[in-house]
């Protein structure tokens, strides 16, 4: 599947197939879709249906009447019914829903505006449909949003591999929201995984700044801010292994993200701080339209690719990009111990020693980054950065070096409160993990809110109460099996590292030899050990070939049977006692 948006100078020319769906709203092109292998254009009804490879995409518009929303909705989905029950191969996956007047309120009637008398239409056409299935039946992914027509139209995506429908663990499910929201609830599931040909799609409903079921702030800033969260959330592998999915997707996942804004003084602002949010890939659309909701400012929905596979049909993960590795992401651990002990850490922090980076050293790697990768965001993590006591230095070398356009550091935001104005002014992203086990000050989340606000920085408060399982203590034998945890596992593409001298692709097979050796097992294998094996030394000859060959290869790597991916079980997050950690490998 291509995405193509309204600055995409290849609007006219898809790279393959044809448009699958288009959509422009008075005259205004707002993003397409162009599917592969287009085999057939045809209507039904007031439908117009496109058929590929990737599903049915239709669209149906009837015009619009005050005082009969509910009555056109419903018979617009009374099409769409009639049309899928000749197709009972096919899910309905995602509905797009555009409505004159979404806002306004009526009179004499149940439902207070608009939108109500539309969700009223939309409920009883799926009670009429799904009679008493209806509540045993996962409900498609939608938005709606309001736009000045004379019609209500409908866009719609059917596909033929049944999709896993989700909801928001933050989030009260739509269709049980309480009669505060209206008589009938907007019958939506917030997300759907499905397969789109060799792609694993995440495609979220029309999101915004909602908890439980009540919006959230006043202001555009927060309000964006936490509907990325929710975005967040809903992708994360922490809300998909409640339904057996055994990975998870981030923002820098997203292919396509479109954003709707109520007021257009707010456009500027969002075409600016959205890129910073996202992969510079990622395609980004706009549309100004009203949102279902009167205090709510801003509404996104996204599209996701699982990590690894092609966002674009045939294309590999990594390429050259203008003689350079383009990658999500590089990051260095300036720090590899930590202020906290969490068991189950990711980095084995905290049984390392104290060990500082130098400034130099960040020089030289911060230079040799620049001659070979291209990093969407480079990552300055830990252990715990904040205690490295040249911080600034090293965010100002990197920034020097223009390695990329982001630089985030990632933090358990302990101390946080006490970095320099210079640290605020040069970061652009902050990742701060608020473990349940060693909370953040309120005072100090307050402050980071406030400087984020003040200096642009995108800011990522995690509240984390669960941890992965990692690493085990005695190998994995069945390799199907330790293939399977690799296929599944992102940390192969969202956390490359260089370490004593060496690439990694992920950052635990950086640590396997210290982890081996507290084991008290060989860290040696026929012609190395496991970290050197599993590796590349930057000083090897033609690093650049090498590295993107490896990065592309899906072969596990040696340390692969050591450790469990993102699919290990989730344990609580707790703090090691010292004499725990001693003990630990006595």
């Amino acid at each position: 599947m291509q995405f193509i948006v309204n600055s995409d100078p290849s609007l006219q020319t898809p790279a393959h197939g044809q448009f699958l769906r288009r959509t422009s709203v008075e005259d205004y092109f707002v993003d397409a879709w162009a599917g592969e292998n287009i085999s057939k254009q045809e209507t039904h009804g007031d439908l117009e249906i496109t058929i590929s490879e990737n599903g049915v995409f239709g669209l149906i518009e009837l015009p619009y009447k005050e005082g009969e929303v509910e009555e056109i909705t419903s018979g617009l989905y009374r099409q769409v019914f009639s049309y899928l029950e000749n197709h009972p191969n096919h899910y309905l996956l995602r509905v797009w829903h555009y409505v004159p007047n979404i806002l306004k309120p009526v009179s004499n009637s149940p439902d207070a505006n608009i939108y109500q008398q539309f969700n009223r239409g939309r409920h009883s056409a799926f009670v009429e449909y799904y009679s008493q299935q209806l509540h045993s039946i996962a409900v498609p992914v939608a938005s709606a949003v309001g736009y000045t027509s004379d019609k209500i139209r409908l866009e719609f995506l059917a596909v033929e591999n049944q999709p896993v429908f989700l909801e928001n663990k933050d989030q009260v499910a739509a269709r049980h929201y309480s009669k505060k929201y209206g008589e009938c609830p907007p019958l939506f599931s917030r997300g759907a995984i499905y397969k789109n040909l060799n792609q694993t799609v995440l495609i979220s409903a029309g999101t915004a700044s909602v908890v439980g079921e009540n919006s959230l702030h006043t202001n555009l800033y927060d309000q964006v801010n936490q509907t990325i969260h929710n975005l967040r959330v809903l992708g994360s592998q922490f809300n998909l292994k409640k339904y057996g999915v055994q990975y998870g997707f981030a923002l820098e996942d997203i292919v396509l993200l479109r954003t709707y804004y109520k007021n257009e003084e707010d456009a500027a602002f969002l075409r600016q701080y959205l890129k910073k949010v996202v992969s510079p890939s990622c395609k980004l659309s706009f549309m100004k339209a009203d949102v279902c909701r009167d205090e709510l400012l801003v509404e996104m929905e996204a599209v996701f690719v699982k990590k690894g596979e092609f966002e674009e049909i045939g294309k590999p993960k990594y390429f050259l990009e203008d003689g350079k590795i383009r990658t999500e992401s590089f990051e260095l651990h300036i720090a590899e111990h930590c202020n906290l002990r969490c068991r189950d850490c990711c980095n084995i922090s905290p049984f390392n020693p104290q060990k500082f980076m130098r400034v130099s050293e960040v020089d030289e790697i911060c230079k040799f980054i620049k001659n070979n990768l291209r990093p969407d965001v480079f990552k300055i993590a830990g252990g715990e950065p904040t205690l490295h006591p040249e911080l600034d230095e090293i965010i100002r070398v990197v920034k020097s070096h223009g390695v990329t356009e982001q630089v985030r550091v990632v933090s358990n935001g302990l101390l946080i409160h006490k970095m320099s104005e210079a640290f605020w002014q040069q970061i652009d992203q902050l990742t701060i993990s608020n473990y349940v086990s060693a909370p953040v000050k309120p005072k100090t989340l307050e402050l980071i809110k406030n400087k984020a606000r003040q200096y642009g920085i995108v800011v990522n408060i995690k509240k984390v109460d669960q941890f992965n399982e990692i690493f085990i203590d005695e190998p994995f034998t069945d390799k199907s099996q330790v293939q399977v945890i690799y296929d599944d596992c992102w940390m192969r593409h969202r956390c490359h590292i260089i370490r004593n001298g060496y690439f990694y692709k992920c950052t635990r097979a950086a640590y396997m030899d210290e982890y081996l050796g507290m084991l008290k097992k060989d860290q040696k294998l026929s012609s190395g050990t496991y970290s050197q094996l599993d590796g590349i030394p930057i000083d090897t000859p033609n690093f650049k070939e090498k590295v993107l060959a490896f990065l592309n290869d899906n072969k596990p790597l040696n340390s692969c049977r050591y450790c469990l991916g993102v699919s290990g079980g989730l344990r609580e997050n707790v703090q090691l006692s010292k004499k725990e950690v001693s003990s630990q490998f006595a």
